[in-house]
């Protein structure tokens, strides 16, 4: 089930980095987007993407993050208890665990510096060291502080860091059109990558964007730890007339929620213009809804006869860590001018965009599948298991040969 929303959440996050990263203010002007949007098909496009996906894939991505992180703290405790190499929550439990979210940490800062400068793992394996500190703490603890760091730990910093003035004039350079049009006109690797770790620097180090996302990060982490704990998602097919109440009451709220707070961010229709302070409000009450719906929808498609329309996600979720920083390197290799990239920046609108990654995205289905029926892990899950154990395990999955009759 992990593995299924995982997947889902990763088509998600695919969606919404294609129609946020190539829009105003990091790779294309406001006049450039406006040309690329003055098509209905690219308006409407725009809007699902914000609708169904901004924010809502994030945040299931980081819950099933961190309810994961919380199940394979479990079972290596349970491993470190039968073995006698520990007791309780120490010893070589402890340090296997850390080593776990070190090398997640290592993946995560390559991954941002050489391929994609949103990266999130880092952010998410230093959130993962907050947890695991976290892993004694009561039902409680998890639950209420998880939704104060979710939904109040980002605007709250966001509004101290205006005041101190660290989000001022340097991030207000970066994010004129002088420096996007730079960002689209660099012709070689090293320019670009160059370019984006002076945006890094700015925005997410010194302007103190990364402790507002750690904010976030560790607060869906507590709430997917509490959920697993409770044992919600392992035991989903025993839960679902649960499940069922939640959908009926999350999905509708959510949607529609949501749906007034993307057309008063868009300025889609102008008749809700009075409703505009209520803009973010209602983004941050409808997300976290959204969200459960989406959970709703997906696990009691799974338990129904058409489970097929969901299980397809499930490789790709088993092989999460692979597939989303393929799709970073493959949205750099779309967009970015230098050899051999497609240089599509400031020329491709939402419509074109989303198009190709959902093409992309159903080759990463066809591919994981494929993958998974040779291989036992995909291939950054094997390099993530082999440093953290110290050991290489199989690649190939074991062939079973039938006995001659």
């Amino acid at each position: 089930m992990l593995d299924v929303l995982r997947g889902f959440a990763l088509l998600g996050v695919l969606m919404v980095h294609l129609n946020t990263w190539p829009a105003p203010p990091f790779l294309t002007t406001e006049v450039q987007w406006a040309a690329l949007t003055a098509t209905r098909a690219d308006r409407w496009t725009e809007f699902l993407a914000t609708w169904l996906f901004y924010d809502k894939a994030n945040t299931l991505f980081a819950f099933l993050f961190g309810a994961g992180f919380w199940v394979q703290m479990q079972r290596m405790m349970g491993r470190a208890a039968v073995t006698g190499a520990a007791t309780g929550t120490s010893g070589s439990f402890g340090t296997l665990y850390l080593r776990r979210l070190a090398v997640l940490l290592a993946i995560g800062i390559i991954n941002c510096a050489f391929f994609w400068p949103w990266d999130i793992l880092h952010v998410y394996a230093i959130a993962g060291f907050a947890l695991f500190a976290l892993r004694n703490a009561s039902d409680r603890l998890l639950l209420i502080g998880g939704l104060v760091f979710a939904f109040a730990g980002r605007p709250v910093l966001d509004l101290v860091l205006e005041r101190l003035g660290t989000m001022g004039p340097a991030l207000e350079m970066a994010y004129a059109d002088a420096a996007i049009l730079e960002r689209q006109s660099a012709t070689s690797y090293a320019d670009q990558f160059g370019l984006f770790q002076q945006l890094t620097f700015v925005e997410w180090l010194s302007g103190g964007l990364i402790v507002g996302w750690l904010a976030y990060a560790l607060g869906r982490f507590m709430i997917g730890a509490y959920v697993a704990r409770r044992g919600w998602l392992q035991r989903s097919g025993e839960l679902l007339p649960q499940y069922r109440f939640w959908l009926a009451v999350c999905l509708p709220l959510g949607l529609a929620g949501e749906f007034v707070a993307t057309a008063l961010s868009l300025e889609t229709f102008a008749a809700l213009a009075p409703l505009a302070g209520m803009k973010t409000a209602l983004h941050f009450a409808s997300v976290p809804l959204l969200a459960v719906g989406y959970v709703c929808l997906i696990v009691l498609v799974y338990h129904s006869g058409a489970s097929g329309l969901v299980r397809i996600f499930a490789p790709v979720g088993r092989m999460a860590l692979t597939n989303y920083i393929a799709q970073g390197i493959a949205i750099g290799l779309l967009l970015y001018g230098f050899t051999p990239a497609l240089d599509m920046l400031g020329k491709i609108g939402p419509l074109a965009l989303t198009v190709c990654g959902l093409g992309f995205f159903a080759a990463q289905i066809v591919v994981s599948h494929w993958w998974l029926r040779v291989f036992a892990y995909g291939p950054l899950e094997w390099v993530w298991r082999a440093l953290t154990y110290g050991a290489r395990p199989p690649m190939r999955r074991a062939v079973t040969r039938a006995m001659p009759a």
